[in-house]
């Protein structure tokens, strides 16, 4: 019995009986507690409105359920069906399935490497792009970059790997072989789909970057220039810690983006599951390149070819588990790091919103002092 079916035939049929129970025997007090936790306070007219939306929000948390018991029922089947051990899955270092090992040590080390490669590349270049947006361009400027970012998020990602093998991978190449003055790397690894992920990355990570800094208040600004900032002062050392949070979260999902990226890495990381994707040696240029592979890569060249019911489809669905645990914790970051901002909307009620919005001038341009005043050198005088 998967995790599946133990949900539909076990957990949501004791919930139904335990919360009808309770209604139906607990008497006045659960009947009350149990109106009120359904109802919210709401009256009935507005119940009865309200039931199309929650039909959707209810569909969409059932879709969610649905994959995530379907792909975690599939994915432990690799350890009670096949008798694969934990420590042998994540620990093992050589990945052939029809000779029974499936060790994903070697993916999960190519997927991090391309990954935090592909983020330590284009975090700089979207948050200066950002503030270029935002501070420095003119308005002519900024409705040129408008659809130049949103073209770059259109690219199909096979347009992104032709256009990485005709280009990054020479490059690459060229550049290992001269470095080391004899041919011996083609330009297939981590390195390409690096740089190609980087570039794809860059407008998920810009556009939130570009948002996080014109949601600051123009009190910030006109604090710290009223206290004698210069506008480089002023958005090096208030807008961008102000707006840091926001930062974060385009870097959190342009991180997701990256990880869960298949095709263009496909094109370009080399597809070899065996291999370490750097390997450090004693002699110049003290490092070796060759070809490796990704989670994502390997489920895609490696399930058109799996046999339902062996030991490679269910490695498979084990990888897919694996990707999915990782969305999950980059999402569940994302929403902290949003949480700790100090700029966030809030619910006001309409007759608070004059007050509210004072209050919001006057918090951010004491806060603006505050950062400012502190990041400012002394005065001789």
């Amino acid at each position: 019995m998967n995790l599946l079916q133990i949900f539909t035939e076990i957990v949501v049929p004791l919930v139904v009986i335990t919360v009808g129970g309770l209604y139906l025997l607990g008497g006045p007090t659960w009947r009350q507690r149990i109106r009120q936790y359904l109802t919210m306070g709401y009256s009935r007219a507005e119940l009865i409105r309200m039931i199309p939306f929650a039909l959707c929000a209810v569909i969409v948390i059932l879709a969610l359920l649905v994959v995530v018991l379907f792909v975690g029922g599939n994915a432990f089947q690799t350890f009670t069906r096949d008798h694969v051990s934990l420590i042998a899955f994540f620990t093992g270092k050589v990945w052939y399935p029809d000779n029974g090992q499936v060790g994903a040590l070697y993916l999960i080390v190519g997927t991090l490497t391309v990954t935090v490669l592909a983020v330590v590349i284009s975090t700089p270049i979207s948050v200066a792009l950002a503030v270029f947006v935002t501070e420095v361009a003119p308005p002519w400027a900024r409705q040129f970059m408008q659809p130049v970012l949103e073209l770059f998020a259109g690219i199909p990602s096979i347009v992104y790997g032709l256009l990485g093998i005709e280009l990054v991978v020479p490059l690459v190449s060229y550049a290992y072989n001269y470095l080391v003055g004899a041919f011996l790397y083609a330009g297939f690894g981590v390195i390409a789909a690096g740089l190609v992920l980087a570039i794809m990355i860059l407008p998920t990570i810009t556009s939130i970057s570009i948002d996080a800094l014109a949601a600051l208040p123009q009190g910030l600004r006109e604090a710290s220039l009223a206290l004698g900032a210069t506008r480089w002062q002023t958005i090096r050392r208030t807008l961008l810690p102000a707006s840091s949070s926001g930062i974060f979260t385009g870097v959190i999902l342009g991180t997701g983006r990256a990880v869960g990226e298949t095709l263009a890495v496909a094109f370009l990381v080399g597809s070899n599951p065996n291999n370490l994707p750097i390997q450090f040696t004693n002699t110049f240029p003290y490092f070796n390149l060759q070809p490796a592979s990704t989670i994502t890569v390997q489920i895609f060249e490696d399930f058109k070819e799996a046999t339902p019911g062996s030991l490679n489809f269910d490695a498979i669905w084990t990888l897919s588990f694996v990707l999915l645990l990782i969305s999950f914790l980059l999402v569940a970051a994302s929403r902290y790091v949003a949480s700790r901002g100090a700029y966030k909307a809030t619910n006001q009620r309409p007759s608070g919103r004059r007050r509210s919005s004072e209050t919001g001038v006057a918090s951010s341009t004491a806060a603006a002092a505050a950062v400012t005043a502190s990041a400012l050198p002394a005065s001789n005088s």
